[in-house]
C-alpha cells in the first residue's frame, strides 16, 4: 500500500501541494514555538560586565513559600553581606574579592539626563577590573569628587578628561572631575560611571550589604576548584556560587525574572499552535480524502481491508509531514528569533537572555509536527476506511456523513468543560486571575463548535439558502451545491469557524483585562498628579519640596514592589505575591489608593502595614495585630497592622510605609510622589507646578492620571502581548487554511464545471455560482472554470 501510495500522488497534485503547504506552515509555527520554550527554559545570560571573575557570589533569588511546596522567583535583587567579601578573600585560592554594587545614575548635559539605548548605572573603580575596562585617557577614581566616564557616554556627551561633570546619583545632583575615560567593547547593556569605592559606599542605602561579589582567583588556581573553596563558604551565608554563563544572572537578575513570563508566552503560544496546527492540517487533508470516496471505494471492492487503506494514508502524510517538517526547520528558527525580538521589544523577556534553539528542541517539535499531522491523518481517514466496500461505493457519489457517536461525545465534553470554566469564571476567579480561565472556556466551546462543524454547516446553509435563492439562476445552483456538499462545505468553514473564535476571544481578552486594569486603577487613585524620578530615586528632602509647591495640597512618596506572607498562612497566596505598595503617612489621606474603614492610614510608620479587609479576614488579623511578610528582596519583617481598607476582590494590595518598602527595592529610594491639589486648584495647574519644578531636576518628569493609568496598564505586557501573537499566528495560518481547503474543493469540481458549460451555462455564470457562498472568488476557481470549457466531459 505505500508503494501504491506514492505511485497515485502524482496523480493529486492539488491535494498533495494543499496538504503540504499546510503541513510546513504548522511544523513553522510548532517549531517557532519549540524557540521560545527552550530559551526559557535554558534561561542563559552570558555575563557582561563580570566576564574576567570566574566566580560569582549573589544572593539566592529562589524563595519558598510557607507551605514549602512552591518556590517563587524574588523581585527584587536579593543582597549579600558585605563582610562574606573578608572571609572569602582569605581563602587559600582567592587572589581579591570585589563587593560591587549598582546604583542607577544619569549624566546630565545642560538641563536633561544625556540618554541612550542602555541605561547608565554607577559603580565602584575597583569593579572595573572585572570586565575589564581599560583607561583609554587620563587615570582612576581615587577619592571624592573623581569619576570616570564610559567612553561612548563621554563622547555623546562632549566630555573629555579635566572637565566637570553633573551625575544624578542617589536621587540628588553632584559635580565631579572627569579623571579619566574607558573603554570595554564586551559591555553593551549599560553605560558605566565609576566613582572612587569610598564615595560609592557612602551613597549606599544600606552599606552593610552589596549586590554580588566576584572572585578572583591565584595564578594556577582553576575555576573549579575556586568555586569549590567559595561554596563551603557562602552556602553558611545562604548565598549562591556561579560560574561561566551563569554569573550573568546576578549581573542581570532581571533577566532571570523575566524567564517565568517567557515561560508563561511559550506555554500559551504553544497549546494555541498545537490546537491551530492540529485543526489547520486536518482540514485539508479530511477534504482529500474526502475527495477520493470513490477510489477507497474501487479499493474495497478490489479486496483491501480498512487497515491497508488507512495505511495507505498514513504512509502518504508521514511523506508528505517528513518533507515539510525538514524544510520548516530554517524558517521555523527564524519565525521564532522574530517573536524573540518583538517580546524584548515589549519588555515581557529581557535582551540580554540568549536565543536558543537546539537539536534536542528541533526534534521534539519534529516529532510533535509528525504526530500532529498523523492524528489529523488518522481522524480524516476514519470515516473512509470504515464503510463497507458497497456502502462507499455509493457514498462516493452522494455525502452522508451522520456525525459519529464519539464526535458528538467530544463536542459534549467541550460544552461542559466550558460551561464549567465559565461558571469558574464569573463566580470564584477574581480580578486579573479571571483570564485564565476565560480563555479556556472561549477555547473549548469554539472546539465544540468545530466538531459539530457538518451539522453547523447544515444549519447556515438552510439559512443562507433563501437569500442565495433569491439571487437568480446561479444563487440556486450554488444553494442546491452547498446542501448536497454539506460535507465539503463543513471542512471549509470549520477552520475558519475555530481559528477565527480563538481569535476574537485572544484578542478581546487581551484588550479586557487591560481595559478592566486602567478602571480599578482610576477608581482607587486619589492623586491628581505625580512627579516621576530620575534615574536612582529621588534624594532626600525632595517631598518636602514638592510639598511646598503652589497648588499641592497634599504629597505622598509611592513604592511598588511585590510582597509574600510568611505567618499566618495565606489561604490565596499564589506564587505571583501580592501587590505591595509603599506610602508616607503624612499627606496619605489625600493621596492613598485606598479608603480606610479601620485604623488610620497616619499611623502608618515604621514596621507597619494597611490591609484589604478580605485579606485582614482571610488571615484572621485586625488593627493592632503581628503579620509577618518576606520582601521583595527576601527579607522578613515583622509587621503591626495599622489599618484596614476596602478593596475590590481580586485586586487587594499591601501597604507598607514607603520608607521601608524602598530599602527593599533594587533602586533603594521612593520613584513616585503622588499630588493632590488643594481644594479650587485644578489638575493642569498643579500638574504645570509639578513640571516647572521637576525642570529644576535633570531627568525627573510631571505626569497627569491618565499618563499614570497607562502606566500602570503597560504592567499587562505579557498577557496582552501573548495573545496578540496568538492572534497573529491564528490568523495567518486560518487564512492559509481556507486558501488550501477553497483550492483543493474547487479543483476537484472541474468536471461539475465543465457539464455545465456543455448544458448552456456561461463562464461569468459559473464564477457567479461558486462566488455566492458568501466567499470570494480566489484566482484559482477562475482558471478551474475557464480550463473547464464547453468541450470538458
Amino acid at each position: 500500500m505505500f508503494l501504491l501510495a506514492m505511485r497515485t500522488l502524482r496523480f493529486r497534485k492539488g491535494s498533495f501541494i494543499a496538504g503540504f503547504l499546510a503541513m510546513f506552515l504548522g511544523s513553522v509555527l510548532l517549531m517557532s514555538w519549540g524557540g521560545l520554550f527552550e530559551s526559557g527554559l535554558r534561561n542563559v545570560v552570558p555575563p557582561e560586565r563580570l566576564a574576567a571573575a570566574p566566580v560569582v557570589v549573589a544572593g539566592q533569588q529562589a524563595y519558598r513559600l510557607s507551605d514549602g511546596s512552591t518556590e517563587v522567583k524574588l523581585p527584587e535583587r536579593v543582597p549579600v553581606d558585605r563582610s562574606l567579601a573578608d572571609t572569602i578573600g582569605r581563602l587559600p585560592g582567592v587572589e581579591r574579592t570585589v563587593a560591587d554594587t549598582s546604583l542607577p545614575a544619569g549624566l546630565v548635559k545642560g538641563d536633561d539626563v544625556v540618554t541612550t539605548d542602555v541605561p547608565t548605572v554607577g559603580h565602584g573603580w575597583s569593579s572595573a577590573t572585572l570586565a575589564p575596562y581599560t583607561l583609554t585617557d587620563g587615570t582612576g577614581a581615587q577619592k571624592a569628587g573623581e569619576v570616570v566616564l564610559d567612553r561612548q557616554l563621554a563622547e555623546r556627551a562632549g566630555l573629555r578628561v579635566g572637565d566637570q561633570a553633573k551625575i544624578t546619583l542617589a536621587g540628588t545632583d553632584r559635580t565631579y572631575k572627569i579623571v579619566g575615560i574607558a573603554r570595554n567593547k564586551g559591555v553593551s547593556s549599560q553605560k558605566a560611571v565609576f566613582l572612587a569605592d569610598s564615595e560609592i559606599a557612602g551613597l549606599l542605602p544600606r552599606k552593610d550589604e552589596a549586590d554580588l561579589i566576584a572572585v578572583l582567583p591565584k595564578p594556577g588556581v582553576s575555576t573549579a576548584e575556586l568555586a569549590r573553596q567559595v561554596t563551603a563558604v557562602a552556602g553558611e551565608h545562604k548565598a549562591l556560587v556561579l560560574t561561566g554563563d551563569a554569573r550573568g544572572r546576578a549581573e542581570f537578575p532581571e533577566a532571570q525574572r523575566s524567564t517565568m513570563n517567557l515561560q508563561i508566552v511559550s506555554v500559551v503560544f504553544g497549546g494555541m499552535v498545537t490546537a491551530v496546527s492540529l485543526f489547520g492540517v486536518a482540514s485539508p487533508l479530511a477534504l482529500a480524502v474526502q475527495q477520493r470516496h470513490r477510489e477507497m471505494a474501487l479499493l474495497r471492492a478490489s479486496g483491501a481491508v480498512p487497515k491497508q487503506l488507512r495505511r495507505m494514508i498514513l504512509s502518504e502524510t508521514f511523506v508528505l509531514s517528513i518533507a515539510a517538517t525538514a524544510l520548516a526547520v530554517l524558517p521555523g528558527r527564524a519565525l521564532s528569533s522574530w517573536i524573540m525580538d518583538r517580546l524584548v521589544d515589549g519588555q515581557v523577556a529581557s535582551a540580554q537572555m540568549t536565543f536558543h534553539l537546539g537539536w534536542v528542541s528541533i526534534a521534539a517539535t519534529a516529532a510533535l509536527a509528525l504526530g500532529t499531522a498523523l492524528g489529523a491523518a488518522a481522524i480524516a481517514s476514519r470515516r473512509a476506511t470504515r464503510v463497507r466496500a458497497t456502502e462507499a461505493l455509493a457514498d462516493a457519489d452522494v455525502q452522508r456523513r451522520p456525525l459519529g457517536k464519539a464526535r458528538i461525545l467530544f463536542a459534549l465534553l467541550c460544552f461542559l468543560g466550558s460551561a464549567s470554566t465559565g461558571v469558574l469564571t464569573v463566580t470564584v476567579m477574581k480580578g486579573p486571575m479571571a483570564g485564565s480561565t476565560a480563555g479556556s472556556s472561549t477555547t473549548l466551546f469554539v472546539m465544540g463548535l468545530a466538531l459539530l462543524g457538518p451539522r453547523i454547516a447544515q444549519g447556515m446553509l438552510a439559512v443562507l439558502g433563501l437569500p442565495m435563492r433569491l439571487s437568480g439562476l446561479s444563487g440556486t445552483l450554488a444553494a442546491l451545491n452547498t446542501r448536497a456538499r454539506a460535507a465539503r462545505v463543513a471542512a471549509v468553514i470549520t477552520p475558519v469557524m475555530l481559528l477565527t473564535g480563538i481569535a476574537c476571544a485572544d484578542l478581546y481578552m487581551g484588550t479586557t483585562e487591560v481595559t478592566m486594569a486602567k478602571e480599578r486603577y482610576s477608581e482607587t487613585m486619589h492623586a491628581d498628579s505625580a512627579l516621576i524620578a530620575p534615574p536612582g530615586g529621588f534624594g532626600p528632602g525632595t517631598l518636602d519640596e514638592v510639598r511646598k509647591l503652589p497648588g499641592v495640597g497634599a504629597a505622598s512618596e509611592f513604592v511598588s514592589s511585590v510582597g509574600y506572607v510568611d505567618s499566618p498562612k495565606d489561604p490565596e497566596q499564589t506564587k505571583d505575591g501580592r501587590p505591595t505598595q509603599g506610602i508616607t503617612a503624612t499627606g496619605s489621606a489625600g493621596t492613598a489608593p485606598v479608603t480606610p474603614t479601620a485604623g488610620s492610614l497616619e499611623n502608618l510608620r515604621g514596621n507597619s502595614v494597611a490591609l484589604a479587609e478580605a485579606h485582614a479576614t482571610s488571615l484572621g488579623r485586625g488593627v493592632g495585630d503581628e503579620i509577618t511578610m518576606r520582601l521583595g528582596d527576601g527579607t522578613q519583617v515583622t509587621l503591626k497592622v495599622a489599618a484596614l481598607f476596602a478593596a475590590k476582590d481580586g485586586f487587594e494590595s499591601i501597604l507598607l510605609p514607603a520608607d521601608l518598602l524602598a530599602r527593599h527595592t533594587d533602586t533603594g529610594r521612593a520613584t513616585r510622589i503622588m499630588v493632590k491639589a488643594e481644594p479650587g486648584v485644578s489638575v493642569a495647574e498643579v500638574t504645570a507646578s509639578l513640571a516647572a519644578f521637576a525642570a529644576t531636576r535633570p531627568g525627573a518628569e510631571a505626569a497627569d492620571r491618565d499618563v499614570l493609568t497607562e502606566s500602570h496598564a503597560s504592567a499587562f505586557n505579557t498577557e496582552v502581548l501573548a495573545n496578540y501573537l496568538v492572534v497573529v499566528v491564528v490568523i495567518g495560518f486560518g487564512a492559509l487554511a481556507v486558501v488550501n481547503s477553497l483550492v483543493t474543493s474547487t479543483v476537484r469540481r472541474t468536471r461539475e464545471f465543465g457539464l455545465q458549460r456543455l448544458a448552456g451555462s456561461t463562464h461569468q455564470q459559473v464564477l457567479r455560482m461558486v462566488g455566492i457562498p458568501l466567499v470570494p472568488v480566489p484566482v484559482r476557481q477562475r482558471v478551474s472554470a475557464r480550463r473547464a470549457g464547453p468541450s470538458a466531459p
